[in-house]
């Protein structure tokens, strides 16, 4: 989409033909952004969106591609434990599957009895191949490590599913690109608290749920390093429109443009249906 703005927020297609992200939930591989996520939003009113893009390699709505909130979902429960030793030992038991496979299985288990047509983006001939050069272009390892432990079928719901990859990341290592695109964020947008601000943009609160976060926390976790990399360079700093932060104590101009920013990133990498 050359010359469109597309903000996680708002972006309901991708070059795939689907939501960015798992949008609300996951989406294949594109994740749907909760829609009010600035990202998306509006996989967020919260700023979600962006994580909510990235999905990797799910499909349709059945990840629930809403925000949590949108889902119609209590955000605030707590609703599950820290990914325990059990869950690690499944993962191991499972890592001999892609995200791709583990995917197709999920999205098929979790639209059973769905009358809304193939569940699997780009049809099912095409999935596999599609969502083989999406993992390559858009996902990180911790999210490849979260997708292994989560997509399961107690998992069908969008709030769930968030939520088990985002708590999975309390104990995942970042990369140096992952941290270094959220401290350029911070340096930009939050300059008078950047401790703090790398604190809340990569840290997830189960109490508050997947509406918590945003798209520098998707940058900060779900990313790979060279989309991570290319949103530092183009999206933080003097490279991001210069109109809209003024240094001020309000740092939503700012996120809004590197959200923005970021998007159309993500969104251009996303690949087409073979």
């Amino acid at each position: 989409m050359p010359g469109d703005v597309v903000s996680f927020e708002d972006s309901s297609e991708t070059s795939a033909g689907k939501s960015p992200w798992p949008g609300g939930g996951p989406a294949a591989s594109v994740r749907r952004v909760k829609r009010p996520l600035i990202l998306v939003v509006g996989f967020l009113l919260s700023g979600s969106a962006l994580a909510a893009v990235v999905s990797a390699c799910s499909s349709n709505d059945t990840a629930s591609g809403l925000g949590a909130d949108e889902a119609g979902t209590d955000a605030g429960t707590d609703r599950r434990s820290l990914p325990s030793e059990d869950a690690e030992a499944e993962v191991d038991a499972r890592a001999e599957a892609s995200v791709c496979e583990l995917t197709r299985v999920y999205t098929v288990e979790c639209n059973v009895g769905s009358d809304a047509g193939d569940p699997l983006t780009c049809g099912a001939a095409k999935f596999d191949a599609w969502c083989e050069l999406n993992d390559k272009a858009i996902n990180s390892e911790s999210y490849r490590r979260a997708e292994a432990m989560c997509l399961l079928k107690k998992n069908c719901d969008g709030f769930d599913r968030r939520d088990c990859e985002y708590r999975s990341y309390l104990t995942a290592k970042p990369t140096n690109a992952q941290k270094q695109v959220v401290a350029a964020y911070c340096q930009t947008c939050e300059p008078g608290d950047t401790t703090g601000c790398v604190a809340r943009k990569t840290d997830y609160d189960p109490t508050v749920g997947p509406k918590g976060t945003d798209s520098v926390f998707v940058a900060a976790w779900e990313l790979n390093d060279t989309l991570d990399d290319q949103i530092r360079t183009k999206c933080t700093g003097a490279a991001l429109d210069a109109g809209a932060f003024d240094g001020g104590a309000d740092a939503a101009p700012c996120y809004k443009a590197f959200d923005k920013c970021a998007g159309d990133i993500y969104i251009g990498a996303l690949p087409d249906c073979p």
